[in-house]
């Protein structure tokens, strides 16, 4: 009797399912196909999904707000990592715009350190003294090929610029 029974409702199921293929195609209307006139040759297919719109830090704290709950735990582990990047050092490049030993080499090598400050306020300045040199060093680049590109757009503004590999901060 079982047997019977899901005989029956398959044959209906695929009764139906026909009779929904045959509407979409065009059968049932009283369209009469002429060896599947009304099958178009080619298939077009849209996605359903939406584009993907990556999340990003500012789009997330836009979404939540501006305060997240951090647990103390996380807070000091996140300092702790700060503090051990801080110390790493990574070799770089930079540029040396200044070196001399002369006597008023400390008053124009805090000279030239401001004036390029005001010039190029985004790249970082370095002024040191190794005895008996007066060092005025900028840029923090990674690359050889970065610092000597920015080292030519200063060339002429600082007509002795060389490059001097160093190591710095990641920070």
């Amino acid at each position: 009797m079982k047997a019977i029974l899901y005989i029956i409702s398959a044959s209906v199921l695929l009764a139906v399912s026909f009779s929904l293929n045959a509407q979409e195609s065009g059968f049932g209307r009283g369209d009469k196909p002429s060896s599947y006139g009304n099958v178009p040759d080619t298939v077009s297919v849209t996605d359903s999904i939406p584009d993907y719109i990556p999340m990003t830090y500012d789009s997330l704290l836009a979404n939540i707000g501006s305060s997240i709950t951090v647990p103390d735990s996380l807070d000091i582990a996140m300092h702790k990592q700060v503090e051990k990047n801080r110390l790493r050092k990574t070799t770089g490049y930079r540029v040396r715009i200044y070196f001399d030993n002369s006597r008023d080499a400390r008053s124009i090598s805090e000279q030239i350190a401001e004036d390029f400050k005001v010039r190029y306020p985004d790249i970082p300045v370095f002024r040191i003294y190794d005895n008996p040199y007066f060092k005025v060093t900028v840029g923090e680049f990674l690359s050889k090929a970065d610092a000597m590109r920015f080292m030519e757009t200063i060339r002429r503004e600082y007509p002795t610029v060389f490059l001097v590999k160093e190591s710095f901060s990641t920070i």
